[in-house]
């Protein structure tokens, strides 16, 4: 064991070890087992917490003090904190002592007590009731980020007017536990109520998301509720009727078309007009150049030509003299060319 004692540091810190720990949070479920000796016996563990300096060796017989876990170690090195008061509108079931507040996912204090009971304070239960809950800014969480010399109250105060403001978010799904989230929120109403109740500053709140979300769906439900609802489903039901009349209609015509084209006389036509085309291309054949009737029926028209050109002049004559035909037609003198006058 001699060799070990330079392991205990001032800056060490001891915890019970029962062998398991099961932590339930916002964060979800932790579960913790140690050797199977401290299973059956318990023991102690101890270790430097994270973000601290190993230390000092100490000397023998120094006290330390026995932490229950170790989580409460971690919570125990932020023994400074200011405390603030958010009264939500919203349901804080799911919000436990010792859950986080956070500022886009930085840790800045815990939750104190949910309710919080204020010394005078008197609510009736109506809808506007709002729900008060202690938070703890703990400004030993803040130093890396805005320095030791800082002055918290001072510097929320100042976010408070530029739009920060607490709000409700749900920190795990399954347990439905909630945690404190703070950020800005520029189209926030200005704080123009208290600003102190009962001897602690009062952080504006504005309803969560998923509290929103609850009232969009609410208002939709109501568009809803609000609709013509009968007579669209009576519109509908008319529609579907007519459609369906239209479709036995329909059904019925496609039957008479079925039984006409199924009929013996339908089935036969096809036949029939195969017949008809042979007939005709037969006698198309017999008009094709080189076959007699083509050769006769070039003779005709070749003679009836010759015809057309001998009447001619007989047309020619009857054109200029009708009873051409009955009296002799007197054949025209050349004409002479008249004399100039003197």
């Amino acid at each position: 064991m001699r060799q070990n004692d330079r392991l205990v540091t001032s800056n060490v810190r001891f915890w019970k070890d029962s062998g398991i720990a099961v932590d339930l949070t916002s964060a979800g479920m932790r579960v913790e087992m140690g050797s199977l000796t401290t299973l059956f016996g318990g023991g102690v563990s101890f270790d430097v917490p994270e973000g601290i300096d190993i230390g000092q060796p100490v000397a023998e017989k120094t006290a330390f003090r026995l932490f229950d876990d170790q989580k409460s170690i971690q919570d125990a090195l932020y023994t400074d904190h200011i405390d603030y008061l958010m009264f939500f509108k919203d349901s804080v079931r799911g919000l436990q002592p010792g859950a986080p507040v956070e500022f886009r996912g930085i840790r800045l204090g815990t939750v104190g007590q949910v309710p919080f009971f204020v010394p005078g304070l008197r609510q009736v239960l109506d809808d506007d009731y709002r729900i008060p809950v202690l938070i703890r800014i703990e400004p030993e969480r803040l130093i890396n980020q805005i320095g030791e010399n800082q002055d918290i109250g001072a510097h929320i105060t100042e976010l408070m007017n530029r739009g920060l403001r607490g709000s409700l978010k749900t920190g795990n799904l399954v347990t439905g536990a909630l945690y404190v989230d703070m950020d800005f929120y520029p189209k926030a109403p200005a704080i123009t109520g208290q600003r102190e109740f009962g001897g602690y500053k009062i952080i504006p709140t504005v309803s969560s998301g998923l509290a929103q979300i609850q009232q969009r769906l609410m208002d939709t439900l109501d568009k809803i509720n609000n609709l013509p609802l009968n007579p669209m489903i009576e519109a509908a039901t008319n529609s579907l009727s007519q459609s369906q009349a239209t479709m036995r209609r329909l059904q019925t015509t496609l039957d008479n078309i079925n039984k006409i084209t199924a009929s013996q006389s339908m089935q036969q036509l096809p036949r029939d007009m195969q017949k008809t085309l042979r007939e005709l291309n037969r006698s198309m054949q017999g008009f094709q150049p080189g076959s007699a009737a083509y050769n006769k029926m070039v003779a005709d028209m070749q003679r009836l030509d010759q015809v057309l050109r001998e009447l001619q002049p007989v047309l020619k004559t009857l054109n200029e003299k009708s009873n051409a035909l009955v009296f002799e037609a007197k054949d025209k003198k050349d004409p002479e060319p008249k004399r100039a006058k003197q």
